[in-house]
């Protein structure tokens, strides 16, 4: 961490009531945002906090978004989800303002600090049954909490059915920009299949059937690494700066993608059917005779296939992007672009009911 980062932690932390800074650790799992373990000192007692310096992209109507859907959440007691610390103007976020007219300003955010193990990652977990049935009906209850849910603000991304044009023209855009063959060879030798797919879920999503699949706030990224464990215990759940209006199935969708999606040498990209009829089973069991939500009903089963090949182009996408507008390291990103290229071939080689 750099002298910058610990003077802006403490400029940040002089608009809060929390105390003074004893240490800080930054937290290097993330990729968008930047953000810190933080400890401060109120009277006696030491407490861990965590703090975000969000993307430079960040919109503040994003962020009124995000917050209201925590701030609804932290009212659920089975949600272990971190509340927000306001400043002393009463507000859950701080807005810095830029040290320029080209630039946009920083925004800041306090959370409480969850307790509990960060076991895994997004790349291969590999959850016990346990924890993939505590997982599932953990996410069951988010749904259940969202599903008349209105946020305040709006997320700026669209969702699933709007961005697959997004993806194509994106995909597009790899084959004419130099990158590096290690991204940009796979992307065309694959690209006719892509676009393709991408056609076909297009058509799916337009249908009439599709316009009657239920709506709420997804997580938009329910994987592993954005839980906490104690135990078989999941204590934690975080990361909701993804979260959108959009298909409740999608969500499930991109669960099952994340938890069950092989990385392993020829085994990447297969999906780990017995451990997704784990986890699906336990979310439609914790979601019966619930006053709020219902489990998938007929017609997301049977769009559900559909639904995952589109979770895992959502993915492909994040890769691709980094592509185009970061300077990514060129093995980590190859790796990332495989396993998304091979999970879309299995899946279309191994549709249900096909032979």
């Amino acid at each position: 961490m750099s002298e910058n980062d610990h003077f802006s932690i403490e400029h940040v932390l002089s608009h809060y009531s929390l105390g003074k800074l004893l240490c800080c650790e930054q937290n290097l799992r993330g990729y968008c945002n930047t953000s810190f373990a933080i400890q401060t000192l109120d009277g006696d007692t030491p407490t861990w906090h965590f703090l975000r310096r969000y993307k430079a992209t960040i919109r503040e109507v994003e962020i009124l978004f995000e917050h209201s859907l925590i701030q609804h959440l932290a009212q659920f007691p089975e949600l272990p989800v971190a509340k927000l610390e306001v400043t002393r103007e009463g507000k859950t976020y701080l807005i810095e303002p830029c040290q320029n007219c080209t630039s946009s300003p920083t925004f800041f955010a306090i959370f409480d600090f969850l307790s509990g193990e960060d076991r895994y990652t997004w790349v291969n977990p590999h959850c016990s049954e346990v924890e993939l049935r505590n997982a599932a009906a953990l996410l069951a209850r988010y749904h259940q909490a969202v599903w008349n849910f209105q946020p305040q603000g709006k997320r700026e991304e669209p969702d699933i059915r709007g961005l697959l044009p997004i993806i194509s023209a994106n995909l597009r855009a790899c084959l004419q920009r130099p990158l590096p063959a290690e991204h940009q060879n796979p992307i065309r030798e694959y690209s006719t299949f892509l676009q393709e797919k991408i056609a076909q879920l297009q058509r799916a999503f337009s249908s009439p059937k599709a316009a009657q699949l239920p709506r709420l706030i997804v997580h938009h990224d329910y994987h592993p690494g954005n839980l906490r464990f104690a135990g078989d215990e999941i204590v934690g759940l975080f990361d909701f700066d993804w979260a959108k209006l959009d298909w409740r199935v999608l969500d499930v969708a991109l669960a099952l993608f994340y938890f069950t999606a092989e990385w392993q040498a020829e085994a990447d990209g297969k999906l780990r059917l017995k451990e997704g009829d784990t986890f699906l089973a336990a979310y439609q069991q914790t979601m019966q005779n619930q006053e709020d939500g219902h489990p998938l009903n007929e017609v997301e089963q049977e769009m559900l296939w559909q639904f995952i090949e589109a979770a895992n182009l959502y993915v492909l996408n994040w890769t691709v992007l980094d592509i185009l507008n970061k300077a990514v390291d060129v093995d980590e990103y190859a790796t990332y672009l495989w396993h998304g290229l091979h999970t879309a071939i299995w899946l279309e080689q191994n549709q249900p009911g096909e032979s």
